[in-house]
Formats: structure tokens, sequence, C-alpha cells
């Protein structure tokens, strides 16, 4: 943003062009994220406003992502609500009263004690204190949620649901990429074996030092190029 307004015409249009892609790039941006950095303690909201605001971008934004958060929370709030009553109805009779009353009456207990509860589990996070990122610089999330399942049960279940998705494909498809590399159309029919020795010796070569340290040194290393030929010399003789 500093560049647009720079003397040299070049810089200016080169930004100009950055700057469009970037807008574009923030009007599918990924909501998920945006989640994950409210659900740590050491940053929530004021985070992403701080981040928004940082960036040019409209604060709209956040009210939309709490808006796609609070319906979230209130799935699992009701996916928890029907577990227990489903856990309830397997339950036996309690004395001479019809388990199907019984149903009704849990049913009937926690919808009176959800509308009793002033705020929610994710309203009750959203407005305690931010936990100290000096004090807590390697906060493990994960296990921060873990210790709060008793405290917030339907929270931390969500929390726990967004904090396990992985953050990007690339390791998942690095390694597919890998195997076409090695068992490409015409080594498709390499045994494992095969295939495993191939992706160890290549892991050796990557290791072998320069023809410079080589001469220097004068270090034996294997050609496995000429290898090959005197072996098949060797089978023909």
């Amino acid at each position: 943003m500093e560049e647009m307004k720079s003397d040299d015409q070049d810089i200016k249009s080169m930004a100009n062009d950055m700057k469009i892609k970037f807008d574009k790039y923030w009007e599918c941006y990924s909501v998920i994220l945006s989640f994950v950095v409210i659900l740590d303690p050491r940053y929530k909201v004021k985070y992403v406003e701080f981040c928004f605001e940082k960036l040019g971008v409209s604060s709209d934004y956040v009210l939309t992502i709490l808006e796609k958060l609070r319906k979230l929370y209130k799935e699992y709030e009701r996916a928890s609500l029907d577990t227990s009553v489903a856990e309830s109805s397997g339950e036996e009779n309690f004395g001479d009263i019809p388990n199907d009353e019984m149903v009704e009456f849990e049913l009937f207990e926690s919808q009176l004690y959800l509308a009793s509860r002033s705020k929610s589990q994710l309203e009750e996070y959203l407005d305690e204190k931010l936990v100290s990122w000096k004090k807590n610089d390697h906060l493990n999330v994960l296990e921060y949620w873990k210790g709060e399942c008793e405290k917030r049960p339907q929270l931390s279940m969500m929390a726990r649901d967004i904090l396990s998705i992985p953050i990007t494909s690339v390791a998942s498809e690095s390694a597919f990429s890998i195997a076409g590399r090695v068992l490409d159309k015409y080594r498709n029919r390499l045994l494992p074996e095969n295939a495993e020795a191939q992706i160890c010796t290549g892991s050796w070569l990557d290791g072998i030092p320069s023809l410079a340290d080589i001469e220097e040194g004068n270090l034996l290393v294997h050609d496995f190029s000429n290898l090959e030929v005197f072996e098949s010399e060797g089978e023909s003789d």
C-alpha cells in the first residue's frame, strides 16, 4: 500500500496489480482460519480485529465471522442435547413412570436449563480475559481445550474438531508427487521392495559430495550406472 504511492511508475503499477489480487483473495478468505485464532485463548476476536484493521479489510468481516461461529456452536449444542436424550431413551424405566415420559421430562429440563443460562459457553469464553501470550508462548491449544472439556463440553468439542483440520494439503500432495516420480509409466510394475530400494538409493546419492570434493579428498564413489553395465556384461559372459 505504501508502494502504491511511489514516484516510480513501474513500482506503483506493480503495487496496484498486487493490491487487486490481494483484494480478490480477501473476497474468499478462510473463515476456518479465523475460527482457529478465536479459539486460541491468547488472541480471540480482538486479534482478528487487529489483523483486519492492519490489512485495511472491512470490520464487517469480523461480524460475519462471529455470526458463523455462533451458528456452528448452536449446532454442537443441539447435537449434544440430542445425544443426551438418545442415551436417556436407552436406559431402563424409572419405577412405574413410562420411559417415554421421562425422556420428555429430561428434554424439557434441558431446554429450561439452556434458556436460564444468561450466556452460552461460547459467549462466556469470548468475554473472559485473554491468556497472557508472554507467559504462554508455547501454549498447546488442543491441550488447553482438553482441560476445558469439563467446564465447557460443547465448546471444547467444537474446538477439537476445528483445530484438528490440517492447515494445508501440501504434505499429502507431496507424498503423491514423490510416488509419481518413482513409479512412472515405465516402472509401474515395480515390486514394493524395489521401489523402496530406489527411493533409498536416491536419498544416498543426494548426499554424495561434489566433484571438487572428490578430487581434493580422493574419495571413492560408486558409479551405479557403470555398475549396471558391468553386471549385464557379466551375465552375457
